[in-house]
């Protein structure tokens, strides 16, 4: 331990307190503040900064207000600025230099921001972050045909990701109605919907003709009537289109008009080289169609069309037609791509390929093109949350009362149990809410409702070293209940398990609220709670049971290392009581700090520390140790004085082996003068914190509560 001359503060999981500092009277920071303006005045403004982080922000709500209202108009436009500058961190004279090896950010390394000589950006800057308009945005809708409508909310549903994608502008790869119709009044009808799902749009609409756009019913290749018609009413078969930054052919895919031939004829071709040849070939070019022309037989694309392509420095080929987005083996350079479907029919995981999405497209910088895809519905507008939603979502997650479980179980180890606990639970939000009730069970990604994405926050916070899964405990959890606002609810729930070999970990039990915000959607709040149990051990001195350490209440930011393990014995040369602990850390931290600091910071303490209280017929004592520098046991009184330092009562037992596990230490922790007959009961706490803001606590017993000695009577209970 050594002092490092600083004054932290770490708020742990369970005990969250905030130091207070003295603050001046409003009139004496008022005249400050006075003085910084006629200083601001006088000199400028990056002369005041280091007195504005002096100044006493409490002013906010008494002096600038009034000078504000007053109509002084410095004091509003320097306000904002000058509390910015001021609440930024004050840059010692000697600061710590920098290594020359650190990666940057980017914008640093490239020097748009001014350093000072020991290499640190000034604060206070204005930088031009203002960039060239070096590329155009493209989006690409894929198939949507699958026999009938089911495919178009998809579609609807991806131009409304589109209008907050706002490209500049939108192409397809075709297939845009169902198509293959006898009677032009019923593909009138599908083009009337495909058109006014996509009227919307902010950005041009640039169609591509697909083999269910323009072949017939009958499968008459001299039946051009749908294709006159998709003329008509979308565009043109073939074409391109010049944009800010690239150019965009759009090929003719099903000129036979007959699926089973399939070709481009050699017009079309003739007119893809003059439109190539006219292109700028410094800048992107991209060839769009329906049918993947270079993977069907008898169009000898290699040979007809590719050397065409390579000539004018083509970059990329996109189509459709397969319903399986996949990317091709690039050829001399030139990227070939296959979309997917956006509403088209599919029917495999998408791994395969198959699932509705959008491409995005960046022609630029420069004559790079840049290819990525979106699933469908997981854009999300600014709304997408709103705050009075949040505050309720926020009042039912941190609210202790909203589900609260009142007393205890036994532990199953030495016998069968059967108890009761006590669950209440508390609408504190102003609509009704719907409390559901399961045992802990495996983590699954929750679906969001009204949205094409699931969220996979319960698996990556699954943490089933702390939450049994196997326990041995049966819960008689209620039936869903809605309540009101305000209004509360208790029941009694019965708890039991068969006789188990080894202490059990405290059972677990999920409550999901439910509300309707105020976007009309059901929104679901996790709320897990773990039951305490009673730990007694009958006999002190027998070195059995091995007792688990663990977490006692749920946490997100409960870590994952092993659990800990702790036993009880007697000293065979003192007759002192002997803990023998065991834990498992992927950082064993010092708090580097003396000993009357270890101790006075013990409850945010800023390293790992274990924290042992007794309870003995002569009353409470406490002692800790830091198991990453394990030389002494100190004993400390409840103000946290040190009472003395036992510099042999403490000591790692793991250390000699061949191989110790690098991630777990055994401790053997002699209780000075603690002998078995006067030990009433123990605690103790192990805090996990690896020299960072949060302390995670694993504990033998309940926080509050102490692993009981000697049998249990029904008084005893908690």
């Amino acid at each position: 331990m050594r002092s490092t001359g600083r004054c932290r503060f770490r708020p742990n999981d369970e005990d969250s307190r905030a130091p207070e500092r003295p603050m001046p009277g409003p009139e004496k920071a008022a005249h400050r503040w006075s003085d910084l303006l006629q200083k601001t005045r006088q000199t400028g403004l990056d002369r005041c900064v280091d007195d504005a982080r002096h100044a006493h922000f409490e002013l906010a709500d008494r002096w600038i207000p009034a000078q504000c209202a007053a109509g002084d108009s410095m004091t509003s436009i320097l306000l904002p600025l000058i509390l910015s500058l001021a609440s930024s961190p004050v840059v010692g004279d000697d600061p710590v230099p920098v290594p020359p090896d650190l990666d940057r950010n980017r914008v640093l390394e490239a020097g748009r921001f001014e350093l000072d000589d020991a290499g640190r950006a000034r604060d206070g800057q204005l930088v031009d972050g203002s960039a060239d308009r070096d590329r155009t945005l493209l989006a690409i809708l894929p198939d949507r045909t699958t026999g009938d409508d089911r495919g178009l909310d998809r579609l609807q549903r991806a131009v409304q990701d589109l209008a907050l994608l706002r490209p500049d502008a939108v192409f397809c790869v075709g297939d845009l109605v169902q198509g293959y119709k006898r009677d032009l009044d019923d593909y009138d009808r599908e083009v009337d919907d495909f058109l006014r799902i996509i009227d919307p749009l902010d950005a041009d609409f640039w169609p591509t003709a697909g083999n269910h756009d323009v072949i017939s019913g009958d499968r008459d290749a001299s039946d051009d009537r749908f294709a006159d018609r998709y003329r008509a009413r979308f565009g043109p078969l073939h074409y391109a289109v010049r944009l800010d930054h690239g150019t965009v052919v759009v090929l003719f895919s099903d000129e036979n008009l007959d699926g089973g031939d399939v070709d481009i004829s050699d017009a079309q071709i003739q007119w893809l080289a003059g439109v190539l040849a006219a292109a700028d070939r410094e800048e992107p070019i991209v060839l769009l169609m329906h049918r993947p022309l270079w993977r069907q037989r008898g169009v000898n694309w290699n040979d007809r069309v590719h050397p065409l392509l390579v000539e004018h420095g083509v970059d990329a080929v996109v189509a459709g037609h397969f319903h399986a987005l996949h990317r091709d083996a690039d050829r001399d350079g030139i990227e070939y791509h296959l979309l997917g479907v956006c509403g088209g029919g599919i029917d495999q995981h998408p791994l395969t390929g198959q699932f509705d999405h959008l491409t995005l497209l960046d022609l630029g910088p420069g004559d790079d093109v840049h290819l990525r895809h979106l699933p469908v519905g997981v854009v999300l507008p600014d709304d997408f949350v709103l705050r009075a939603d949040q505050d309720r979502a926020y009042a039912l997650k941190r609210r202790s009362d909203v589900v609260s479980v009142d007393g205890s179980v036994a532990d199953p180890w030495r016998g069968a149990i059967e108890d009761e606990i006590e669950i209440g639970i508390r609408n504190p939000i102003d609509r009704p809410v719907t409390f559901s009730f399961s045992p802990a069970g495996p983590a699954e990604p929750w679906l969001v409702e009204g949205h094409e994405f699931l969220s996979r926050t319960p698996v990556r916070f699954e943490n089933r070293v702390l939450t049994d899964l196997e326990t041995p405990f049966t819960l008689d959890l209620p039936d869903s209940i809605t309540l009101d606002p305000g209004e509360r609810r208790t029941f009694e729930v019965s708890v039991t398990a068969p006789q188990v070999d080894a202490p059990a970990l405290p059972p677990q039990f999920q409550v999901t609220a439910t509300f309707t915000d105020d976007q009309a959607r059901r929104v679901p709040l996790r709320l897990p709670r773990r039951i305490p149990i009673d730990r007694r051990d009958p006999d002190v001195g027998d070195g059995h049971p091995r007792w688990p350490v663990t977490g006692w209440a749920h946490s997100v930011y409960e870590t994952l290392e092993p659990l800990g393990f702790l036993t009880t014995s007697t000293d065979a040369d003192s007759g002192e009581v002997v803990i023998e602990l065991e834990i498992a850390d992927d950082r064993f931290a010092d708090d580097d700090a003396p000993p009357e600091t270890t101790v006075g910071a013990r409850r945010n303490p800023h390293g790992d520390l274990v924290v042992i209280t007794v309870g003995t017929t002569g009353g409470p004592r406490s002692f800790l140790f830091e198991p990453a520098d394990p030389d002494r046991l100190f004993e400390f009184d409840a103000d946290g004085g040190i009472v003395k330092g036992w510099s042999e009562a403490v000591r790692r037992i793991d250390s000699g082996e061949a191989a110790p596990d690098p991630i777990r230490r055994t401790y053997r922790i002699r209780l000075p003068e603690v002998r078995p007959k006067a030990l009433k009961g123990v605690q103790v706490e192990v805090a996990d914190n690896d020299r960072a803001y949060h302390t995670q606590w694993r504990r033998l017993a309940p926080r509050g509560r102490m692993l009981e000695f000697g049998p249990m009577s029904a008084s005893d209970r908690p």
